[in-house]
């Protein structure tokens, strides 16, 4: 059900928000609530993220809250802390420094409204709210001047209209398409921030279409830009379009899980032949991206397993299943394998041989997972200085190399993890 918008002197405002807009009043100056809070709150939504837009300077702001923790980081705005979140107060843009030309230089209609507390107003000058009515996302007056402003909004149109379900008004979208290579000069850190937010959407896999149509995706993924084809084990050869990136949607909105989806279609398609792809692929993009090395490595990570669980077949002993969830980590598993199964849903092959095999493997590793697992000789039921003492053996690699070989050997047989009988097998070695 679609819930009621309320009017707006239903609105509930939080009360720091409400304490921001007070003080800023009493000391003389204008203050509203402006952004995104006023279109979710039109919208029916709850409101996350609370700005305020002011007519006093940075230093008149300082000022009235200098009782509050704060900081600055973007031009001119102070975003104050209270209780872990973050408001940001920002002083009017435009050389006239007047509330209408601060919303005639916000991006997009939508986002161009304000909220006045005091008389429970909507202040919409440039139709927010109609073009919310209409599912639609414009550029506010002219919007070759707004994304001349702040290229980023080329792709920050394209994630809103994917995150609200809407579409880009026709010369909104025209100007995004003529402008698309100006997004390279934003700064990378902010190209990956909206990546990742479209990637949270209900349906990335709109967003990354709609950056495909505008010529936006061959200047941030080109990668994945062109057409190409890839062929899975025993099906068709299957080229990159609709149905291929919908494997994004398929899979828990978590980053590193959206991340890893996306980069498992860009390894299928990379024209490397590299047998694992997504070496070549993962870690050159999100190092461009400026994304963490954790997170590089974690996406990575499950993309080159989800690769390895593609190999499977019937062949496999419960050996090389230990060993899988050994390297790939047992709390992984279940992602991994809803990582493959929406990829298989995406190239056509959610039917047939390839969907009974992860099937198979997916009751086999849950089987095997029940038992305690031998993933290294910190494991196993004895010590290295047991290990001395049966064999005589001095501290060195000599030992390590027992371990590790009792390690591999329970990969295979893990009842056999008992110190008897672990010992009974070190002096066989020892012997041999």
């Amino acid at each position: 059900m679609v819930p009621r918008r309320a009017k707006a002197a239903e609105w509930k405002i939080p009360i720091f928000v409400r304490s921001i807009l007070s003080r800023l009043h009493r000391a003389g100056h204008e203050a509203y609530v402006v952004g995104g809070a006023v279109r979710d709150l039109c919208m029916g939504r709850p409101a996350t993220d609370w700005d305020v837009a002011t007519s006093a300077s940075p230093e008149e702001i300082v000022s009235a809250f200098r009782h509050l923790r704060s900081f600055s980081l973007k031009h001119d705005t102070v975003t104050l802390v209270h209780k872990g979140r973050h408001y940001e107060v920002t002083p009017f843009r435009g050389p006239d420094q007047t509330l209408e030309e601060d919303l005639k230089r916000r991006d997009f209609t939508l986002n161009a409204m304000a909220y006045d507390l005091g008389r429970s107003l909507v202040i919409d000058p440039w139709g927010g709210r109609k073009d919310i009515a209409k599912a639609v996302v414009r550029g506010v007056v002219s919007p070759e001047e707004r994304f001349r402003e702040d290229p980023l909004r080329l792709m920050r149109a394209v994630r809103m209209a994917a995150e609200l379900g809407f579409r880009v008004e026709g010369k909104t979208l025209k100007a995004i398409s003529s402008m698309a290579g100006t997004i390279t000069t934003a700064a990378p850190e902010r190209i990956r921030e909206e990546l990742v937010k479209m990637l949270l959407c209900e349906r990335p896999s709109e967003g990354l279409r709609l950056l495909r149509k505008t010529g936006l995706l061959g200047w941030i993924l080109p990668e994945l830009a062109e057409n190409g084809e890839v062929k899975e084990s025993g099906s068709k050869t299957a080229a990159l379009g609709r149905h291929t990136l919908s494997a994004v949607d398929q899979v828990t909105p978590d980053p590193v899980l959206r991340l890893a989806a996306l980069f498992c279609i860009i390894a299928r398609v990379a024209p490397s032949e590299h047998e694992r792809k997504s070496e070549k692929t993962v870690s050159p993009i999100m190092v461009r991206l400026c994304f963490s090395k954790s997170m590089t490595r974690r996406v990575s990570r499950l993309v080159q397993e989800q690769e390895a669980l593609a190999a499977y077949d019937s062949s496999w002993s419960d050996g090389d299943l230990r060993r899988f969830i050994s390297r790939a980590g047992a709390d992984q598993v279940e992602p991994l394998i809803a990582l493959r199964r929406a990829g298989l849903s995406a190239w056509g092959g959610s039917s047939g041989q390839p969907l009974r095999l992860l099937d198979e493997i997916q009751k086999r590793m849950k089987r095997l997972m029940k038992t305690p697992l031998v993933r290294g000789p910190r494991d196993l039921a004895i010590s290295g200085s047991e290990v001395m003492k049966a064999t005589g053996l001095c501290p060195g690699p000599e030992v390590g190399r027992i371990l590790k070989h009792l390690s591999e050997q329970l990969m295979e047989h893990p009842e056999w993890n008992k110190r008897k009988q672990l010992l009974a097998m070190v002096k066989r070695m020892v012997t041999l």
